[in-house]
């Protein structure tokens, strides 16, 4: 009997070669098992789809209602020029990085 891995790496042709082979033996009954584990009730798919939807209603409020909420403003910086040297550093940092990913783009 060959292992999962063996019939894994079998071609098309081999398996359709191996199908057609009179000299390989059919278990008895193994139509009747497969043909009623396909039939076999499964777990109703309605369900979980509704219980989906439900999470992800709540899941969608909860988001909501936390971006709504007012998130009071705090300053980082006393000092004003600071301030400004530092979101110039930001933004030379980024133009750096943008101008990066243009030149390996351009490549």
């Amino acid at each position: 009997m060959k292992t999962i891995d063996e019939i894994e790496k079998l071609t098309m042709e081999d398996l359709e070669r191996i199908s057609l082979d009179g000299s390989v033996e059919v278990p008895e009954g193994l139509e009747e098992k497969i043909l009623s584990s396909v039939n076999e009730e499964r777990v109703p798919r309605g369900r979980f789809i509704w219980l989906a939807g439900i999470a992800a209603s709540l899941i969608l409020v909860a988001s909501i209602a936390l971006s709504l909420r007012p998130t009071p403003l705090k300053d980082t910086f006393d000092d004003p020029a600071l301030a400004y040297a530092e979101v110039e550093k930001a933004l030379i940092s980024f133009t750096e990085i943008v101008n990066n990913q243009m030149n390996n783009i351009s490549k």
